[in-house]
């Protein structure tokens, strides 16, 4: 059928992405993600300034390899003008993820 999903799976978006389009659109908010200046320091009044062309993400807790594929995907999809570089204290599959939540 010409609706059919080639994997199920990737149907689903992460939240990060919602993090990631909130960016793009300039609707983040400077106190909850504050911007990190190229001499040091960071900033809270991300208001009116210019995209980045450039978003380092780091996930303390891990990634999943669903996060790094939708980042993957962004980056072809943004043709080269804004990149997101994805970075995590582990990378995620289901085991180790259900494994993470026994410790809480």
């Amino acid at each position: 059928p010409a609706n059919a999903v080639s994997n199920v799976y990737s149907q689903h978006s992460p939240v990060l992405m919602d993090t990631v389009e909130a960016m793009v659109k300039g609707k983040l908010k400077g106190e909850t993600h504050p911007l990190v200046l190229s001499g040091g320091g960071t900033s809270a009044a991300v208001e009116n300034l210019p995209l980045p062309q450039e978003i380092l993400i780091f996930m303390v807790g891990g990634v999943t390899y669903e996060e790094a594929t939708k980042v993957s995907e962004f980056n072809k999809a943004s043709g080269g003008r804004m990149r997101v570089v994805l970075g995590g204290s582990t990378v995620h599959n289901s085991t180790s993820f259900l494994e993470e939540l026994k410790l809480l």
